[in-house]
This record gives C-alpha cells, structure tokens and sequence, in this order.
C-alpha cells in the first residue's frame, strides 16, 4: 500500500509540473508510466468495476464529472490519460474526468447493462461492429458538429462511424498488421526479402528447422479467439481480389479465387508450430521475441516488445508487407481501428465533447500514438503528419533507431483494413479504397471459436481437405447470412469513405 502511496505522491507532482509548463509531455509520460497501474487509475478519479450500478434519472451523472470508460489498464494509457486530464482541468476550473476500467471479455454485457441501469458512461469505445446497435437503441450522441469542427477531410478513409447520414464515432487509432522478418536468418540462406508468395512460402519452408527443431519458419496463429483468424488470413483473401461478402452483403467467400487463398495461407501455416494452430496473440509475440521464428505476422506492438525485451532480434529484423496473393500483391492488409463514442444521455454533451477532441487530435493525441509507437497509429492526417515530422526528426530512442519499421506500418495504414467493418472492400478484383461498411452479422461468422478458424482447425489438425473445409465453411457463412438476412429484411449497407 505505501508503494502505491508513494506512487500518487509522485504522479501528483509530474501533473504539477506539467500543468506549470516545468515538464513537457515526453516527460511527464516517460515518468508517469513507469509508476504502478494501481495508482495511475486512482489519480484519474476512477477504479476497476466488475458490474455497473444503476441510475435513474435521463441525465444522471455528476455534470462537472467528465465519465470515461475504457477496457484499458496498460500503464502507458492510464500515464497518458493522467496526462490529458490534467491539462484539461487547468483550462476548465471545477471540471474533471473520471477513469473507469472493466474487462474487455465482457464489454458488451456490461455496456448493455449499463445502458439499461441508466448509468453515465460518457465516452467510451465499443467494439466497431457494436456501433449500429446502439445508435439503433437511442445509446449514441451524434458527433456531427464535432467531426465538423474538426474536419471532415482530416479523417483517413474508413474511420468514421457514420449511421444514416451522422456521425457517431471519433477515431482514436488505425493500425496495419505486416511481416517481421530475421534479416540474418535470410542472409545465411543466401535469400533476398520475399516480393512475392513464390518467394516468401520458400522462405519460410527454406528457413523452417534450419537451425534445429527450435527454429520454424513462421509464428502465426489460428485458433478459438474471435476474429484471430481473420487478422492474419485478411491480406491472403484480400490479394485473391475478395472479401467474404461483398459490399451488399452476398456472400463471395465461395469464390474459387477463395479457394486458392485457403490453399495459400494453408501452405504457409504448415511452417509454424503446431501449438500455434490453436494460439493466442501473445503466442506469436513470445516465439519471435525468443529468437525461434524467422517470420512473424503483427502489427506494430510486436516491434516495441523485441526492441525492449529481445534487443538481438530487433537488431536482426525488419519489417515487410505481406505478399500474400496475385492481386494488389503486398498491397491489401489487416488492419483494426477504435473509436470513441458519446453516451446519448451523459450529462453535459458540449463539455465531453471537448475533451474528445482534446483526445483525438493535436498534440495530445500524438502523444498517446506514441505510447505504442506503429501500433496505436493516428488516423486524423493531420496527426498522422506530426507523428512524421516527429520520426523524421528524432536523433535517438526508438523512433529513430526503428524508423523503417515504423515507416513501413505508416505506409500500409490506408489499404489496412477487416472484413467485420469494411465489408466488401475488395470485391470482383476490385480495390477502390478502404471504406467503412458494417457486416450486421460479422459476430455470427466471427464467434468464439470463428468460422474460418474452425476450418483452417480441420485443415491443419483434423486433415481435413482444403476444398471440403472450404466448401462446408463457405455454405455455413452463406446460412448464417441469410439467417441473419430473414430477421432484419428492411436492413440496407451503409458504405462511408
């Protein structure tokens, strides 16, 4: 207990001085997140919380209490919202903002029953799919005068929530996921970076077990966690010139340039450890930090890791897109985004609203991309440019000893994308930009265990052929469809760039 006293002690004086202007950002969060979780979330108001209480009035919080709730508790987040909070109390005297964390397995139960109890959730972030449901209950403010402040044009492609012509949603972070590839492993083989899927699946079979059973050629995964499957599947039906359905919904999973797709990323999983084929993210991260892949497919948080942890590797690797397909090669990828939304009833609108803004754009919201550097990646342009001008400028630390890597997830954010919310991106050997359009039944083709991961299950573990896998996953999607189709017949897609 008196560690985390001395903690709030300490976080108490960094918020002092970063209010009198005696420590500048980068100070105060390299500080900050060096201090326990415990005391970084007590500093900002809040606390962990298992089930919502209820309320009762139409707008019943606390109006000089700003509500935040997040699935959040890494150090560097809480550091950074320490951080924006009290910038923002010095400018609105009597006014704060509450922190508050609960668990990301069970965000939709407990949001719902929020809801339902009437509780002030003010700005929060919902999984993306979850958006039209709850502006279709009445849960969501419109943001249109907020977007409009800020710009429409500042916003990079696909990352607006827009429902029937408004604004629900602000961005907070847009993402690709690429290749981590050993560099050396590849110069002792006499191999040049794969361009192609010829030349990477050769590389990976090349350098699989080259250097004894340890060694495998890849750490990607397949397994039950929902939508796992489809973040390192994504550039492979992508680069065939498909998505799972297209943009109105009709399945094209059953597309035989699918098929290939399957056959390929198949072909490449064979080449990762067999405990990966029913895995976690943290699986893949643990492999290639040890030294024991010579690929590894994620997005930019892979690369913090090895650079503190595992400083041999990071030295010996770079980073790749994934040539995964004959169409748009290395060019389509996974890529997840979030974003903010405002609870329709919080008590004082206008005033969340500038701390939402505070949050998402400026400095500060350089600052926050930069507490996971080429993971949590900005997507207002504007932002995006700081964050540039930031990595070209740097003389030391991780942005300028790994601008490469950073560059190359930067470079791939605007073709970066997933099915469940940008459905039918590519379609009929089609690209004509990233777009947002919610798949209404994405969580019935993603579950726990997910469909397409159930099949590369009965492919890699079962034996099962490729071609009846497919068939049976593609006729299973198709059904969940329409199923979905027959409940909801007024439904029409909603396509916004």
């Amino acid at each position: 207990m008196s560690s985390v006293r001395n903690d709030l002690d300490q976080l108490r004086r960094l918020r002092g001085q970063l209010v009198a202007g005696d420590i500048g950002r980068r100070g105060f969060l390299t500080a900050a997140m060096g201090l326990s979780s415990a005391a970084l979330l007590t500093a900002c108001g809040g606390g962990l919380t298992q089930q919502p209480a209820g309320g009762s009035s139409e707008r019943n919080g606390d109006p000089n209490v700003i509500p935040l709730y997040t699935v959040e508790n890494d150090p560097a987040t809480l550091a950074y919202y320490n951080m924006v909070i009290a910038k923002f109390e010095k400018d609105h005297p009597g006014k704060t903002v509450k922190v508050t964390v609960y668990a990301d397995a069970n965000q939709l139960q407990y949001l719902t029953t929020a809801f339902q109890n009437n509780v002030d959730v003010g700005i929060f972030s919902p999984a993306v799919s979850s958006f039209s449901d709850f502006q279709q209950a009445g849960h969501l403010a419109e943001l249109d005068d907020l977007v409009e402040e800020i710009g429409k044009d500042d916003f990079l492609p696909g990352t607006r929530i827009v429902i029937g012509g408004h604004d629900y949603g602000i961005p907070l972070q847009s993402n690709s996921s690429l290749v981590y590839y050993r560099k050396d492993l590849l110069d002792a083989a006499g191999l040049p970076v794969p361009t192609s899927y010829d030349e990477y699946l050769n590389a990976v079979k090349a350098l699989h077990q080259r250097d004894g059973e340890n060694q495998v050629g890849i750490a990607m995964a397949v397994g039950a966690t929902a939508q796992l499957p489809l973040q390192f599947f994504a550039p492979y039906i992508y680069q065939s010139g498909w998505d799972y359905f297209d943009t109105e919904g009709k399945l094209t999973f059953d597309q035989p340039e699918v098929r290939d797709a399957v056959q390929r990323f198949t072909d490449i999983m064979k080449y990762a450890p067999k405990s990966l084929y029913n895995a976690a993210y943290g699986d893949i991260v643990t492999i290639y930090s040890a030294g024991q892949a010579a690929f590894a497919t994620f997005p930019g948080r892979l690369g913090v890791t090895i650079d503190d942890r595992a400083a041999k590797v990071a030295d010996n690797t770079g980073v790749m897109p994934v040539p995964a397909g004959p169409f748009m090669t290395g060019q389509l990828h996974f890529g997840s985004g979030q974003q903010y939304g405002l609870y329709a009833r919080t008590s004082d609108p206008d005033l969340a609203k500038d701390f939402l803004r505070r949050l998402t754009t400026g400095e500060d919201a350089l600052a926050f991309a930069l507490t996971v550097p080429g993971h949590l990646l900005p997507p207002m342009k504007s932002v995006l440019k700081l964050m540039q001008d930031k990595i070209a400028g740097a003389t030391d630390g991780y942005l300028a000893k790994r601008k490469e890597w950073l560059q190359a997830f930067i470079d791939q954010v605007p073709n970066a994308m997933t099915s469940s919310v940008s459905m039918g991106a590519v379609t009929g050997k089609t690209f004509d930009g990233k777009i947002l359009n919610m798949c209404p039944w994405a969580p019935d083709i993603w579950p726990s265990p997910p469909l397409d991961g159930t099949m590369f299950q009965d492919i890699l573990l079962k034996g099962e052929s490729v071609d009846a896998a497919w068939q049976k996953t593609a006729k299973l999607m198709g059904e969940k469809a329409d199923a979905w189709r027959a409940k909801n017949p007024d439904w029409k897609p909603e396509v916004s760039r």
